[in-house]
């Protein structure tokens, strides 16, 4: 399908048009995708940077009644100590994007964010992340207070802040994929594991921030490549509670490129042999995928989509993921790829790429936002199928190739409008 250009403008204050105030709950809020996505927002709000990498602000989207940028209001849990305003200096300083003079423009954005973090849980947490510098020790918590803690926070965010919704969008680090659980098998056994006192072994830390966001009634978006949309009783549970639960893994990269190149394979016929995928990232989250259960399941969902797509089991495929640390948020790819044509001709084809990782997942966090609090104020619930766009690794859509997972996108943007 052809897909639409940008629309620029600065998007309308939500108190001039009477459009709903939305929440966007952010877990990690102090993290590199949750700093850009709120200086982002506020940065456009303000006029100092256009809408561009919003999916949301194209032609497409024409007609949708999706809550405006300058509406959203941000908060979250981090299990570290800081600030919003520290993070987006270090971000600004340490990648060149935030600069002196859009901080000073934003300052007061920042700081509104601040007062609206809260701490998050160590529950289920890696050695990894409680090893981070900064990380709140705290009074030690079961799962079921966890919940109700975390639950109190976004009901009390969305009164005190006088909101119509709050969507819970997960940025946080990788967590380890776990081996198959049968504790989180239905929502039944589920509830009854996070009762328990003791738990292990303990559950994933995003199974217990999404049962919090929809024991609080909100829509829960996993841009990691974590469990919790996945697994049936996180599912069931939101789909009692009626709201969206969806993810997972957000494509931003390498594999966005991937899933665009590989479906032109298969249309012409041509045999991949091949594929391999280098990563080198110096972030946090690169950090963190030193830990090999974390990078295990990074890795997963980085090949499960080329591998959907091509459904040629003797193609070789592999991903690599390294952390260099002097690399920082600008990301680094290289694949190779090696595969047959006609006459049995051996033909190549290499890919470089580079991309400030923060900068290519924020503004599909604010696009994922909007796009699950209207979801919900229409009545959806549980997996949102027409957002496989947005991930590697879709909850309820089997489609990986991108051409048709815009074709969906778009499909249920003309059903809304015909509403």
């Amino acid at each position: 399908m052809k897909i639409p250009r940008r629309v620029p403008g600065r998007p309308a204050h939500p108190r001039r048009t009477g459009a709903r105030r939305v929440g966007v709950w952010l877990v990690g809020a102090y993290g590199n995708v949750a700093t850009c996505a709120i200086a982002g927002a506020a940065s456009i709000v303000r006029g100092r940077n256009d809408a561009t990498g919003l999916v949301t602000e194209t032609p497409l989207f024409a007609g949708v009644p999706l809550a405006p940028v300058a509406s959203l209001v941000f908060g979250g849990w981090d299990v570290r100590d800081g600030s919003v305003s520290a993070s987006a200096r270090e971000f600004g300083e340490r990648n060149g994007l935030l600069g002196p003079d859009l901080l000073r423009a934003i300052a007061s954005d920042l700081r509104r964010a601040d007062r609206e973090v809260r701490p998050g849980t160590l529950v289920g947490a890696s050695d990894e992340v409680r090893a981070m510098p900064g990380v709140r020790r705290g009074a030690a918590e079961g799962p079921s207070d966890a919940v109700a803690r975390l639950a109190g926070d976004l009901r009390s965010f969305r009164r005190r802040n006088r909101l119509d919704d709050v969507v819970v969008v997960n940025v946080a680090s990788t967590e380890s994929a776990p081996a198959s659980d049968p504790r989180l098998a239905s929502a039944a056994s589920l509830r009854r594991a996070l009762a328990a006192r003791r738990s292990s072994p303990p559950l994933p830390p995003s199974v217990v921030y999404a049962m919090s966001a929809i024991e609080a009634g909100c829509a829960f978006v996993d841009f990691t490549p974590a469990v919790a949309c996945e697994s049936p009783g996180v599912a069931e549970a939101a789909r009692e509670r009626g709201v969206p639960c969806t993810g997972r893994d957000g494509k931003t990269g390498e594999t966005l490129v991937k899933t665009v190149l590989a479906p032109m394979f298969v249309a012409r016929h041509m045999a991949v042999m091949s594929w391999e995928g280098f990563n080198m990232l110096g972030n946090r989250d690169g950090e963190v995928l030193r830990a090999p259960a974390a990078l295990a399941s990074k890795v997963r969902d980085k090949d499960e989509a080329l591998r959907r797509i091509l459904g040629d089991d003797r193609t070789h495929s592999r991903v690599r993921i390294d952390y260099v640390p002097s690399l920082d948020d600008w990301k680094q790819a290289y694949d190779f790829i090696h595969f047959r044509g006609f006459l049995g001709a051996r033909m190549q084809m290499h890919f470089l790429w580079q991309g400030c990782d923060s900068a290519l997942a924020a503004p599909l966090v604010l696009d994922l936002a909007r796009l699950a609090e209207l979801a919900h104020r229409r009545g959806e619930r549980g997996a949102l199928p027409w957002l496989a766009c947005f991930f590697k690794t879709p909850t309820g859509s089997a489609t990986h190739d991108f051409a048709a997972q815009m074709s969906l996108l778009a499909e249920w943007c003309a059903r809304v409008r015909g509403e």
